[in-house]
């Protein structure tokens, strides 16, 4: 058997409950740390992920982990149990049998003394799994138990997104009504009844002074307003609904009057303009384009009919008509079609033409990971200066300058080693995921609706300005 000496030390936490239960990360290296150093094994590197869950194995650090494994970077993994390796049988199985093994790297786990290189380790490791597996469940059924519990005892499910024209209390987990929001809430169904279009009344409430809960009226929360059971009285939970402890704000037959004029506006909005949905986003790159002069988002415009009887339509920056001079924007207007087109060649460049999508990648703002290990190695270029200035001075003596200048040579080859290691990683991993979504990008053979859903999944932003885009993707 090979003589193992460097060590992997893996650290997971998924919520801020389990540093009272003993998992922080800093009691999880202490405590590996101090084995390491009793058993005199070398420490390679120590992988972190805070604030993710066990449940899968989609996390950064482990993805590192595996890397350095398969690159025999490592002879030893060591946890501190075994749960914070993965709560998933089949993922623990994968990872043990399928990773470590395969690449003759042994695990261990602290707290529960297995190890992979025994035969008895190699016994018991399943086994564990098994229970680790069932903790995971009965923790779930429970919390969706409680979840449904709740709803069905009629207590709101909006502790985190109080709704406006209530007030939540943490006490009886019951919602109050706020007398002078409720009336706001009111005013919105009935206007809207009356025929008032749903940005003529955000645009009211704003200019009133009568702001939301957290930021002004726009048009996204005033549509899930009238569409918000709670104002019912009612719980709403996994598609079910329950009497609610609450009172309601709205009557039943002004929330089904309301929805009815939904239905009818939805009908006039398909006839008018081909949009079966008003509720949502209908264009390819609605919800993605900013001005790119003063950051506000591009709104779509119809223009009147041309002799053809054709309405065109038109991007604009939301401030172009602002009624505050100061945020009033002179940019122009932009052609949909256009910028659609331009979008669409962008993407298909992207997928057919190799050397320009690492390019592109390439531009992709680099991980935190990778700035840490930059700022790590801006460090030791600044002591390396500090120390030859000290020997210049006369601080310290020639021997003493070599002996420091060796171990930060040392340090410097890790961590640049290391940074090529995460960069290509990194990479790797936004490669596949671009290659993965672009894969069935054609726009001759997908519908626009399908295409659209492609765009959107795969871009962060669009900055517009009259000589051009700038695209930034979401990954």
């Amino acid at each position: 058997m090979k003589t193992m000496n460097k060590v992997a030390i893996y650290v997971r936490v998924s919520t801020t409950n389990q540093v009272e239960e003993g998992y922080s990360i800093d009691e999880q290296k202490d405590k590996l740390e101090a084995y390491c150093k009793i058993k005199d094994w070398k420490i390679y590197d120590v992988y972190v992920d805070g604030g993710f869950s066990g449940a899968n194995t989609q996390r950064p650090e482990l993805e590192r982990l595996i890397s350095d494994v398969k690159r025999k970077k490592v002879d030893i993994v060591l946890v501190y149990k075994l749960d914070r390796l993965s709560r998933s049988q089949k993922d623990t199985l994968f990872l043990i049998e399928d990773v470590f093994a395969k690449n003759d790297v042994a695990f261990i786990s602290l707290q529960e003394n297995f190890d992979t290189s025994t035969p008895f380790g190699k016994a018991s490791i399943g086994m564990l799994s098994v229970f680790a597996q069932l903790e995971r469940e009965q923790i779930k059924e429970r919390m969706m138990l409680g979840k449904e519990g709740r709803a069905k005892n009629g207590k709101s499910m909006s502790w985190t997104t109080i709704p406006f024209g209530y007030d939540y209390s943490k006490e009886t987990g019951v919602l109050s009504v706020n007398p002078t929001q409720a009336l706001i809430v009111n005013r919105i169904f009935t206007e809207y009844l009356n025929g008032k279009p749903v940005v003529k009344i955000s645009r009211d409430l704003n200019a009133e002074g009568h702001v939301g809960r957290k930021r002004p009226w726009g048009e996204t929360i005033t549509k899930y307003l009238l569409k918000n059971e709670t104002y019912l009285g009612k719980v709403k939970y996994k598609d079910k609904v329950y009497e609610g402890q609450h009172e309601p704000i709205i009557t039943q037959e002004l929330f089904d009057l309301v929805q009815l004029e939904v239905e009818r506006r939805q009908i006039s909005a398909y006839e008018k303009y081909n949009n079966p949905r008003p509720f949502r986003a209908k264009y390819m790159l609605s919800g993605l384009m900013k001005c790119g002069y003063c950051g506000a988002s591009l709104g779509l415009r119809y223009t009147r009919k041309d002799k053809n009887g054709i309405s065109h339509h038109k991007y604009q920056c939301r401030n172009r008509h602002s009624k505050d001079l100061e945020k009033r924007c002179e940019s122009g207007w932009y052609s949909k079609e256009e910028l659609e087109r331009v979008v669409i060649k962008e993407l298909e460049r992207i997928k057919f033409d190799p050397k320009y999508k690492n390019e592109t990648l390439a531009k992709k703002e680099e991980t935190i990971k990778v700035e840490e290990i930059k700022k790590q190695l801006e460090r030791i270029n600044n002591q390396v200066s500090k120390l030859t200035e000290l020997y210049l001075d006369e601080i310290i003596t020639r021997k003493e300058l070599d002996e420091k200048n060796d171990k930060i040579k040392t340090e410097r080859q890790f961590l640049e080693e290391q940074l090529e290691n995460q960069k290509s990683n990194v990479l790797s991993i936004r490669k596949r995921k671009l290659t993965r979504l672009l894969k069935d990008f054609d726009v001759e053979k997908l519908s626009y609706e399908d295409a659209s859903k492609i765009v959107k999944n795969i871009i962060k932003e669009i900055i517009v300005t009259k000589d051009g885009m700038s695209i930034t993707l979401d990954f």
